[in-house]
């Protein structure tokens, strides 16, 4: 199995464990009365649909460039990865209205004991999805927004079980006051989140440490006399960047090129994910400006 496709099927899996989540969340807390069961079941309903849109982005990322798409298509990802936040948000406004009306309209009654080995067994499924995500979706932009919202999902999981167990064995205010816990726990998830997909969005360099590799192996170059104007950017798990390389202006075209492709091998050992253009200059040429 190729790895492109492991992580399909990692997202595909996703999905089907998302679905099952869903269905026993909201069965524990129609039988049971817990709000905060039928809000993480909700949330997981919608898992079930931010799934289906990692899965359908994470495939149309793969495809290589066209015509139109020079680049290839890997910052699909990122949008796929703003569609699950819409709807991460459109959740948060969904479990808000559920805890606010509960109150409001004073519905607050027992919990029945039922509701605490579904969300037991809804946390158990959700630890066995965090760990395939994070075992091998590493590599995936989409993967990782998906293995930190399935984090989040633990979380939740762990809260609610102990909402539930408070409201059987306490009072069921404590059932709706997890609700409000939950909803504090997506927004920061949301808004981290978002606040990492910003430099795909807006073209931004990757760390010091990887622009340090990358100068260090070009320099280390056999041939390479110099290094200039060196432009990078990240998008998504991808690296895209060109630079010019100086080398002796007595060599031939098949000598300059043979140094261009040591320079690419090179390169891909220590990044993988790099799609790089080289330009080559003679040594000592006068640079321009808008070189």
């Amino acid at each position: 199995m190729t790895k492109r496709s492991s992580i399909r099927n990692i997202l595909l899996a996703s999905i089907l464990g998302n679905a099952a989540i869903c269905g026993l969340k909201i069965a524990g807390g129609v039988l049971s009365g817990s709000t905060v069961l039928l809000a993480d079941g909700s949330d997981s309903l919608l898992n079930v649909a931010s799934g289906t849109v990692a899965y359908t982005f994470r495939t149309k990322s793969e495809k290589p460039p066209d015509s139109k798409h020079h680049y290839g298509h890997s910052l699909l990802e990122v949008y796929g990865s703003l569609l699950i936040l819409a709807l991460m948000v459109f959740i948060l406004s969904f479990i808000a209205f559920i805890a606010i009306d509960k109150l409001k309209h004073n519905l607050i009654e027992p919990i029945d004991p039922i509701g605490i080995p579904f969300a037991v067994a809804s946390l158990v499924l959700n630890l066995a999805m965090l760990m395939l995500l994070r075992t091998f979706g590493r590599e995936s932009t989409i993967a990782s927004v998906e293995a930190r919202h399935i984090s989040l999902d633990v979380v939740e999981g762990i809260l609610s079980l102990s909402g539930v167990s408070l409201g059987v064995y306490v009072s069921a205010m404590y059932d709706v006051a997890v609700t409000f816990v939950l909803l504090a726990l997506v927004a920061f998830f949301v808004a981290r989140t978002f606040h990492e997909l910003r430099a795909s969005i807006i073209a931004e360099s990757p760390s010091e440490e990887v622009i340090k590799v990358l100068e260090s192996t070009l320099a280390s170059v056999d041939g390479v006399r110099g290094i200039h104007n060196l432009r990078i950017r990240q998008a998504g798990k991808k690296i895209f960047a060109d630079v010019h390389l100086e080398v002796d202006r007595r060599l031939t075209v098949k000598e300059a090129h043979r140094i261009c492709d040591e320079a690419e091998r090179m390169l891909k050992q220590k990044l993988s994910n790099i799609d790089i253009i080289i330009h080559i200059e003679p040594e000592g040429e006068e640079r321009s400006q808008y070189a």
